[in-house]
């Protein structure tokens, strides 16, 4: 069952929405703010848990930041692969 959705009015510089419309294209400037909304507060909770774990553990090591680093670079270049092959196959469909 999808999540029941509610109606917010938010203020932001103009510019920044027309962009924002410019690229979210047939998903529509909700979904694309949603999206930008919900990426940013998975970020924000990922750094209040490093804090509270760098406060109960200390300091996170150099090596395990450049492997947690690894690990996002190959996921990102395996998303970035799927979306490149999806695209080629919806161009491919059209032709």
């Amino acid at each position: 069952m999808a999540e029941k959705m509610g109606k917010y009015s938010i203020t932001m510089p103009r510019s920044l929405a027309e962009a924002a419309r410019e690229v979210s294209g047939d998903a529509g400037l909700s979904a694309y703010i949603a999206g930008a909304v919900e990426a940013k507060v998975r970020h924000d909770r990922l750094g209040m848990f490093l804090a509270k774990y760098e406060e109960l553990h200390g300091p996170i090591s150099e090596e395990r930041i450049a492997a947690a680093e690894a690990v996002i670079r190959r996921a990102d270049a395996e998303q970035a692969e799927r979306a490149r092959t999806k695209v080629a196959r919806q161009q491919g469909g059209a032709a």
